[in-house]
């Protein structure tokens, strides 16, 4: 289980100010990080851009640190692995069935895209980034600030699918498969088994449903330039 009950912040009072209000912390770093999608990156300078992405990528961090969160708290642990993928695996065969489902439903195929072979090793990485984000750091300042895990893992999903807005497809996803991983995360804090979940998951997404749908996976106004 999350532990949020037990104070691990550095003493000091610029540490106890800034972690005081756990539940703002996530909420300020999706609205940056919407800030970014839909005007910092479109401007396209540089100069703004990766100070900006390299503030947003290390608030997580930044915010473990003052919080003093232990590798264990944010799934960084290989001890409780197969006790985690146990459940992990048995709500990823039913997500992917879930997603072949609707994929077949809409009258798509499933396609093997080039380089598939190399997104299944290779975006697992990607959702080990994301996961961090949304498990490590989102959820559980949430699980701090709220009432139980259903409540926080609902508030963490659903701004996580605001962020890939307007993709419709993909905010769902978002949203089903954020509330999903943030309640295992609950049970069984491992990182790991939830970065290869989302990574195989998302490239079976791309698979399996029809392009207009995902748009290469695009947000913000990159979503309406979008061309098959």
């Amino acid at each position: 289980m999350v532990e949020v009950h037990e104070d691990r912040r550095p003493r000091g009072t610029l540490a106890t100010a800034l972690t005081a209000r756990p539940v703002l912390e996530p909420v300020l770093f999706v609205l940056l990080a919407i800030l970014y999608v839909w005007v910092i990156q479109p401007i396209k300078n540089d100069w703004l851009r990766i100070p900006y992405m390299t503030f947003l990528v290390l608030m997580p961090f930044i915010s473990g640190y003052l919080h003093g969160d232990r590798l264990k708290d944010l799934g960084l642990r290989l001890d409780n692995f197969w006790a985690s993928a146990r459940d992990v695996v048995l709500f990823t065969v039913v997500a992917a069935a879930a997603v072949l489902g609707i994929g077949l439903l809409a009258g798509a195929q499933p396609v093997s895209r080039p380089g598939i072979v190399r997104a299944i090793l290779v975006y697992p990485f990607w959702g080990l980034a994301q996961q961090y984000a949304m498990q490590s750091f989102a959820f559980r300042r949430m699980r701090e600030g709220t009432a139980g895990p259903g409540i926080a893992a609902a508030i963490t999903a659903f701004l996580f699918a605001i962020v890939h807005w307007p993709n419709l497809a993909l905010a769902l996803a978002t949203l089903a498969g954020g509330f999903a991983w943030c309640l295992l995360f609950d049970r069984r804090p491992n990182l790991i088994i939830l970065a290869i979940s989302h990574g195989w998951l998302a490239v079976l997404l791309r698979a399996s449903w029809p392009a207009e749908w995902l748009r290469n996976l695009r947000i913000g106004p990159d979503f309406w330039t979008w061309t098959p």
